[in-house]
């Protein structure tokens, strides 16, 4: 089998989690790099070795990405294999990989993956990046890699550890409650509610929360939670006619307060906090239009102030802000995507009853 788009799919699809594994699945494949003849006659290529193989299996580009360096971006050619299924070996190839001795490694596994949905049913996909030196991991929407020709604005990019520790918290609480185990289970004797109770109280890791869920939808202001029968049945040690499956739905409010751009997930009612960038930047831009007011121009405001030109102009119409939406940002209550930096793009109108048309939408 030549190395082409549909010999990758295939080793794709025969892939355990060990390179030698997936050497021995792949021979009956017969999988072969191109024959090169070299100057002086040598010949190179030929059937796959465990290098070929893992190369292969690590490979973006595959999954319509690139990578430079250290880190991975979206490219902008076709994935042959979905990201979702690169996504999945690349942590089966991680699990099985050989641990460097006394040195102490944690592992960083997006275990959500393939599990969560947005509002417009789009499944969210594991992806992540680096900044100075450490591994970021985020959720995203799947139409941010399947369709990079638009900008969808509606999309979600979520940090995932962030998500897994909120969703685990979910599912503890639902588990928590003292009439769990009777809620979700019938038919179980007195002492069978007794033994599956105690089991529930030991799935406080959030690991095994996490391995409870079957899917979780997440919406702007809330979130459900499917968890997975067979999953329960046997964390409990009941059989699975036992289970309620109406009792495996979990609801729950859910919001999303940005902080400059850190992103910041909550369950219920977010609590007040003040966006402190955005109150120094309308700090700046009432100080910056009183100094036109006085004659002063933007590039003279730009030198005495050690900035750009630009950035005044841009900063200065955070002045024009109604006073009651003042007022709602010094208490932290305006909504979640009322950032500095929307307020630059979205170029606002200055009337007030206007700006309460487009901010109440947010």
């Amino acid at each position: 089998m030549p190395c082409n788009a549909s010999g990758v799919c295939e080793v794709y699809r025969n892939s355990p989690p060990s390179i030698l594994d997936v050497r021995e699945q792949a021979e009956a494949l017969e999988p072969r790099s191109r024959r090169r003849e070299r100057p002086g006659g040598r010949v190179t290529g030929g059937f796959f070795d465990r290098g070929h193989i893992h190369h292969l299996l690590s490979n973006p580009i595959y999954a319509g990405r690139i990578r430079h360096r250290d880190q991975v971006y979206e490219g902008q050619h076709p994935a042959i294999i979905d990201p979702a299924v690169w996504d999945r070996v690349q942590q089966l190839l991680t699990d099985g990989a050989a641990r460097e001795r006394c040195v102490k490694q944690k592992t960083m596994r997006s275990v959500l993956t393939g599990k969560l949905f947005d509002e417009t049913g789009d499944r969210l996909t594991s992806s992540h990046s680096r900044k100075n030196g450490k591994r970021l991991r985020y959720y995203i929407s799947g139409r941010l890699v399947t369709d990079r020709s638009q900008k969808h604005p509606d999309a979600w990019r979520l940090p995932a550890e962030q998500l897994e520790n909120l969703l685990a918290e979910v599912v503890r609480q639902h588990l928590s409650r003292p009439n769990a185990v009777t809620s979700m289970a019938q038919g179980m004797s007195a002492a069978e509610i007794t033994s599956a109770t105690e089991l529930l109280r030991d799935c406080q890791s959030a690991r095994k929360c996490l391995d409870l869920i079957a899917r979780a939808d997440l919406r702007q202001g809330s979130l459900t939670v499917q968890l997975d029968l067979q999953a329960l049945a046997r964390m409990i040690e009941c059989r699975a006619d036992q289970v309620d499956a109406e009792e495996l739905t979990i609801e729950t409010p859910f919001r999303m307060r940005r902080k400059g751009v850190e992103l910041k997930l909550h369950l219920g009612d977010a609590p007040p906090e003040i966006d402190q960038t955005l109150v120094r930047n309308i700090i700046k831009a009432r100080h910056w239009l009183a100094m036109i007011v006085d004659g002063r121009t933007f590039s003279e405001i730009a030198e005495s102030e050690g900035t750009s030109k630009r950035r005044v102009q841009d900063v200065v119409d955070l002045a024009m802000l109604a006073p009651d939406v003042l007022d709602a940002i010094a208490a932290g209550e305006q909504p979640d995507r009322l950032t500095t930096d929307y307020l630059i793009k979205s170029s606002f109108p200055a009337i007030w009853s206007d700006q309460h048309k487009q901010f109440a939408a947010l």
